[in-house]
């Protein structure tokens, strides 16, 4: 069975926008704290959908003040989960963001790994998330022996993921470019051992025009 915690208020898989980590506002942007609306759910073939819409208001414009639309859309299907979202300038002035998905996976950390990553350019948060290290992933699996927080800049399209719970999972992608792994270890001593985050990313900032749209996808099998 796939599962996803669901570690924040904000959803299963909060939402980083408009901002990526600590910035101008407050951390990984307003996205994942406030309320959503339905905007349409349907059924195929027994595989329910929901579409999810946010638009700017006083309280993200008091951060960000532009004018959008987000629509997050979730699928769900015996062994997988699928996500589209959308992220339109309804402005009448160009915006620029950044953005993730972030997920967190069941497992028990020390037998985690995650395949894929080999070849990445990687900036290592760890031990100062304000001044990342450069560096280059070496490793044909990474593992999570203490605490990590790292960028992967120019992800693959998919990664495979083993939860160290027998089970593996392909978390695929189209538009996220990059990918993060989190696990803070002993900063949340109470449950660090029953998750990982596996984290779709665009870390480079997207500029978008008036009626512009950048549409990302992700795909999440077991496999």
């Amino acid at each position: 069975m796939l599962t996803i915690y669901l570690f924040e208020s904000s959803g299963g898989i909060p939402h980083c926008f408009p901002q990526f980590g600590p910035g101008p506002m407050q951390q990984h942007g307003f996205a994942r704290n406030v309320n959503w609306s339905i905007a349409d759910s349907e059924v195929t073939e027994g595989d329910p959908a929901v579409t999810l819409e946010l638009k700017d208001d006083s309280y993200s414009r008091s951060m960000w003040d532009f004018s959008f639309q987000a629509l997050y859309k979730v699928s769900l299907h015996s062994t997988s989960l699928s996500t589209t979202l959308k992220i339109t300038n309804m402005d009448d002035k160009p915006f620029s963001f950044n953005s993730a998905l972030h997920t967190y996976f069941r497992a028990s950390i020390a037998g985690v790994s995650v395949k894929g990553l080999k070849g990445c350019k990687t900036l290592n948060k760890d031990p100062d998330p304000k001044n990342p290290l450069e560096g280059k992933e070496e490793r044909e699996g990474v593992t999570f022996p203490g605490f990590v927080d790292c960028i992967y800049l120019g992800a693959p399209s998919q990664l495979i993921l083993d939860n160290g719970l027998g089970d593996k999972i392909a978390i695929s992608n189209s538009s996220w470019s990059d990918a993060v792994l989190w696990n803070p270890h002993q900063q949340m001593e109470a449950c660090y051992k029953d998750f990982v985050c596996v984290e779709n990313a665009k870390i480079e900032t997207v500029q978008l025009e008036p009626k512009q749209s950048w549409v990302a996808e992700q795909k999440i099998e077991l496999v």
